[in-house]
């Protein structure tokens, strides 16, 4: 297409398209307007009024490094205002259930939601955007402790079918809820724990969509095995960033016996707060693939059973007994 074509096509002018962050925008929510992706500088429909953006898709935007949508000019002041209609609703229903006294620890996991989004989207870390994500991380984790949280909270605040983005802050939220019963409680470990389970699966979700739907492929083998690593590797270079939290994600696939990926490590080779994150890890996964199924405590009773059949193969059996004891308590199934 010529120049003067292209100035005469519409879908090619930026001035009639507002740019909105794919970060504020809450997976399967039915969308106010028509939404468009901008490729080879033209604005091309990506979903229609009323259609949403199912959490697989989400992924396969966050893989493609995808940070911006658009919407017409005309609609753009009705599609603000829908983000941050459907980001207050959600808030004031959780605050409902759990008091106001929480509304503080809500807004924080709100806006941390919106922090790994923005991370994950972004082609390439940076020193500045980890940083703000690091505070919000430090104010809510230091929140939590504080309150003593119980795992009401915490489970309340789960996402369902969530992207990969929405099931780190899952893991992250469990793993401190974890962490805390184990007796940890200094500020920097459980901030470290909450970093590294944000982080865990950060290799995976820059994985190729292509790969990963072709499981029964080497590639997709290899990219899977390599992906605790490549996570690491990718925000190693961030000073802000402390080495408990790149051991986590490293090793957040070992096994107890030894036949876990990347590096095979076994029994107390494995870094407690990786065990951590890897039980809550297990447990978030369990619990969605269960959801589609079962209710609330159905769910949650098979992944602990899940959990617990486990008998030394992926998990210590004495962390996974404490830990197993404790959610069944609190979750009262």
């Amino acid at each position: 297409m010529t120049d003067q074509n292209k100035k005469a096509n519409p879908n090619y002018d930026d001035t009639l398209f507002t740019s909105i962050p794919l970060a504020k925008i809450k997976p399967d929510e039915p969308l106010p307007a028509d939404v468009f992706l901008k490729i080879h500088n033209k604005h091309i429909k990506f979903k229609e009024k009323n259609d949403t953006i199912p959490s697989e898709k989400f992924d396969a935007l966050i893989s493609k490094n995808l940070q911006f949508i658009y919407v017409a000019q005309e609609d753009s002041s009705q599609f603000l205002h829908w983000i941050e209609a459907v980001r207050a609703k959600r808030i004031a229903e959780l605050v409902e259930i759990l008091g106001v006294e929480y509304q503080e620890e809500v807004e924080a996991v709100e806006e941390i939601k919106e922090r790994v989004y923005e991370t994950f989207l972004a082609e390439e870390l940076n020193q500045e955007l980890v940083e703000k994500l690091q505070n919000n991380v430090t104010d809510f984790v230091s929140s939590v402790s504080e309150k003593e949280t119980t795992i009401d909270f915490l489970t309340l605040l789960r996402m369902e079918n969530p992207s990969i983005a929405d099931h780190s802050v899952n893991v992250a939220n469990l793993s401190v809820y974890l962490a805390m019963v184990l007796g940890h409680d200094h500020q920097s470990v459980l901030e470290n724990i909450y970093m590294g389970a944000l982080f865990h699966d950060y290799g995976k979700a820059k994985i190729p969509r292509d790969i990963l739907e072709n499981r029964k492929s080497n590639i997709y083998s290899q990219a899977i095995n390599d992906h605790p690593l490549k996570g690491a590797e990718r925000i190693r270079n961030l000073y802000s960033i402390p080495m408990p939290v790149l051991t986590i994600i490293e090793q957040h696939h070992e096994q107890f016996n030894g036949k876990g990926f990347p590096r095979g490590l076994a029994n107390k080779q494995i870094y407690e707060l990786a065990q951590i994150v890897s039980i809550a890890n297990t447990f978030d996964n369990q619990a969605t693939i269960n959801a589609r199924h079962y209710g609330d405590q159905t769910m949650y009773k098979l992944a602990l059973k899940f959990l617990e059949y486990d008998r030394g193969k992926h998990f210590d059996p004495q962390l996974i007994q404490r830990l197993t004891t404790s959610l069944r308590l609190a979750l009262k199934c």
